[in-house]
């Protein structure tokens, strides 16, 4: 069996963009799949779906990434085997048009996980990985009105995050990810994203950081969106692996780890897509929504949705 499982971010999607988000993680699926029932390995078909992704600027990751304060892209990505629990992430990287597949070449090609800046870019180029520019018309457009309502007073940068979040929604970017189960049963997963609007330069979230956005091992595989400091904090992305290893299902691992969001961090919008050995699925989420989508051996074409199961508070 083979099965494939994309999520485009949680939080919040305006009309205008809900289309192309929808139609962005349809692309993606089938693009992953296509790896897998073709006989790939389930570390190919992450990549390859991620990469789709970072690629439609609908997304907050790759080209579209969110800007920092400062005005500059800061990308991170994300991959790991869960068969071998080999791993690679890269973060602050500025020009490098798909982190994800240096994220790859991290895990593959030194003894590290994690890489940042220049000392990243300078191997991206020396592997002959593609640059341009990760900048878009809507992100900048989006970087000018929230430095406005900075200057006015109406942000109180960061100091408190739910009610910022809540009065100015568009602030949380769209992080993307994709998990696979290939036919010899190995499971993976990738994460890739430009990080919060307006954040820090510098700050690293929770996609590069493995176990918080991202995790995969013999028992399964996911990844995670919302706010990365949560995540970080929740260790989520290896919680949700940690209740499929002691017995739970992917869908009711998706469910937990929402059920801790709740418990710890009732304001934030997180989600989280799941994949257990046995070919379960689960995405589930704090958020308004989140477009996700996955196809399986048997399916004619692709499921696509902007709500997995939409867990809140009593």
């Amino acid at each position: 069996m083979e099965v494939m499982v994309v999520h485009g971010g949680a939080g919040f999607w305006p009309r205008d963009r809900l289309e192309k988000g929808l139609k962005g993680v349809r692309r993606a699926v089938e693009e992953g799949f296509k790896e897998l029932s073709s006989g790939g390995r389930a570390l190919d078909a992450v990549e390859l779906a991620v990469a789709c992704m970072e690629d439609d600027p609908v997304f907050n990751a790759g080209v579209g990434s969110a800007l920092t304060l400062s005005g500059e892209v800061e990308a991170e990505a994300s991959i790991m085997d869960g068969s071998t629990l080999s791993a690679g992430a890269v973060a602050l990287v500025r020009k490098v048009k798909n982190p994800v597949k240096l994220a790859r070449l991290i895990m593959e090609k030194t003894d590290h996980v994690l890489l940042l800046g220049h000392v990243a870019e300078e191997l991206a180029r020396a592997w002959g990985l593609e640059e341009a520019e990760l900048k878009t018309p809507e992100r900048v457009e989006l970087w000018k009105k929230g430095l406005e309502r900075l200057g006015k007073g109406k942000i109180i940068y960061f100091k408190k995050l739910p009610r910022l979040l809540e009065e100015h929604p568009w602030l949380l970017g769209g992080t993307v990810g994709a998990i696979a189960l290939d036919g010899e049963g190995r499971l993976a997963a990738a994460t890739s994203t430009g990080g919060l609007m307006l954040k820090l330069p510098g700050r690293i979230g929770d996609t590069p950081q493995i176990g918080a956005g991202t995790y995969a091992d013999r028992w399964g595989a996911c990844s995670g969106t919302g706010i990365g400091e949560v995540a970080v904090k929740l260790g989520l992305a290896r919680m949700a692996c940690i209740f499929m290893r002691v017995g739970l299902g992917a869908r009711e691992a998706a469910q937990a780890c929402m059920g801790l969001v709740l418990q710890e961090f009732p304001w934030a919008p997180m989600g989280v897509i799941t994949l257990d050995k046995k070919g379960q699925i689960g995405a589930a989420h704090t958020s308004e929504r989140m477009c996700w989508a996955y196809m399986r051996t048997g399916m004619a074409g692709p499921f696509v949705s902007d709500r997995g199961v939409l867990v809140r508070g009593a």
